[in-house]
């Protein structure tokens, strides 16, 4: 068995490995470079294999760190199946419309300034021709636990990783041996999703290393801080910006702001979800409730709940997303990108940084070289469509939303899958070296820190 890491290796997004196994060419995810990388866009530059060689692609979940150059993949010459679940499946195909939509609005928005100064500048990526070739492909199985047979030599079986909806720990099972692919593990105890599950035995893992030098705040901590931040911002006619992910995190945040307001906590405000990607993926989420922990079945099966109660507006066009700063202040504000990179969030960064009774709570991983950590680090001044922008709002960072598993949780799930060969992907290098010493110490593991290019055979 021979894997190549073509992404996710030596930093946190872009995840993609190529498994070489009983006449397969296995690729386990195929997602997009975040933030600003030393080499350059990576995005961009060749794969480092022949897309039109891949016989089928595993996909562990709808975030575009993980799926985001699927239609790049079918650019450049791939047409085989992508297996995983049928939320994923859904979700992947909004997410995709949504970054075809968002780079061919910022090429257009390049080229106008670009022609201005004489100068050319690059294509988006792929456009929705790329994005609606590759929702063609897309081959949901029957859920989790359920054999997918690849050839006479190959099963995959999908497992619940507790990401997100729909996220899976990808195992495969070959004549080499069985490899897993934990994909991003989920935090415990989250609302809506179920836990992470049990692993499997397996002779190879590779394991996601986000959070795998440090231990999440509690959740109680975690509503605690969210409570201190609502009451520093709505009741002094400040708004509070919620940067968040479309999928997962803007869903948790309602869920938590429902509890609040049911409980008669929340103070009186109006709560935008200005994002219509998490409009969409809010609305898949309705239709799989199967998938659903058994709280989140109780609370979703009455009216009001988190997606439909009384102080909650769906700002979906443009001009809806523009009037939330021409009203009375006081709100919060959920919008993407969660790191800041791109959305309507940077809007709201535009018309609220700079004020010191505006607040911006942060619930999500902020990569390097994103806006969000450069906030997130303290700086005093950013840059914001070219202006530069003083930080002058309050600033919170709680990573008890973390759909992520932290150090404790990942160790216990490579103990119990018991591996011989183990492997540490998807994680930034103080990281990744603070884990793998972690691991060495408690498990008496030695693990193998992934180079981005590097081919292994296992």
């Amino acid at each position: 068995m021979k894997i190549t890491f073509c992404g996710a290796a030596e930093t946190v997004t872009g995840s993609c490995h190529l498994v070489e196994v009983d006449g397969l060419r296995v690729l386990l995810d195929c997602g997009f470079f975040q933030g600003s990388h030393q080499r350059g866009d990576l995005n961009r530059e060749p794969f480092p294999f022949d897309a039109k060689s891949i016989d089928v692609v595993l996909l562990s979940h709808a975030h575009l760190d993980h799926c985001g150059r699927l239609p790049l993949l079918v650019q450049r010459g791939f047409a085989g199946k992508i297996l995983c679940t049928p939320p994923t499946a859904e979700i992947a195909k909004l997410m995709l419309v949504d970054s075809a939509g968002l780079q061919m609005n910022e090429a257009s928005y390049r080229e106008r300034k670009a022609r201005r100064q004489g100068k050319a500048v690059e294509p988006p990526l792929y456009d929705m021709t790329d994005v609606l070739r590759c929702a063609e492909l897309f081959r949901p199985v029957d859920g989790y636990d359920q054999p997918v047979k690849l050839n006479e030599h190959a099963v995959a079986v999908f497992h619940d990783a507790g990401h997100i909806l729909g996220s899976a720990a990808i195992e495969l099972r070959t004549s080499d041996g069985v490899l897993l692919f934990s994909g991003d593990l989920g935090n415990r105890h989250q609302p809506i999703v179920k836990d992470p599950c049990v692993p499997p035995k397996v002779d190879v893992l590779l394991i996601e290393s986000t959070y795998g030098d440090r231990q999440h705040r509690s959740m109680a901590d975690t509503i605690a801080e969210f409570r201190t931040a609502i009451e520093t911002i709505i009741p002094h006619d400040g708004n509070l910006l919620i940067p968040s992910f479309a999928l997962e995190r803007a869903q948790e945040v309602l869920y938590e702001l429902f509890l609040l307001w049911k409980a008669g906590e929340l103070p009186r405000c109006r709560i935008f979800l200005d994002s219509p990607l998490a409009i969409s993926t809010t609305r898949v989420f309705g239709r799989y409730a199967e998938y659903f922990d058994t709280e989140g079945r109780a609370i979703f099966g009455v009216d009001p709940n988190p997606f439909h109660f009384k102080p909650l507006r769906f700002t979906q066009s443009t001009d809806e997303s523009k009037e939330i700063n021409k009203t009375s202040r006081g709100n919060i504000i959920i919008a993407g990108s969660g790191m800041c990179t791109g959305g309507r969030i940077i809007h709201h960064l535009r018309h609220n940084l700079w004020h010191k009774e505006s607040g911006v709570l942060f619930v999500g991983y902020q990569a390097e070289g994103t806006l969000g950590r450069s906030i997130v680090d303290g700086e005093k001044k950013v840059h914001v469509y070219g202006e530069e922008i003083a930080v002058g709002a309050h600033i919170w960072t709680t990573n008890g939303f973390s759909s992520h598993a932290d150090q404790p949780i990942l160790l216990d799930w490579i103990k119990q899958a018991a591996p011989e060969k183990l492997i540490l992907v998807h994680g930034e290098d103080d990281t990744l070296n603070a884990f793998a010493a972690k691991i060495k110490a408690d498990l008496l593991l030695e693990s193998h820190i992934a180079q981005l290019g590097e081919a292994i055979s296992v």
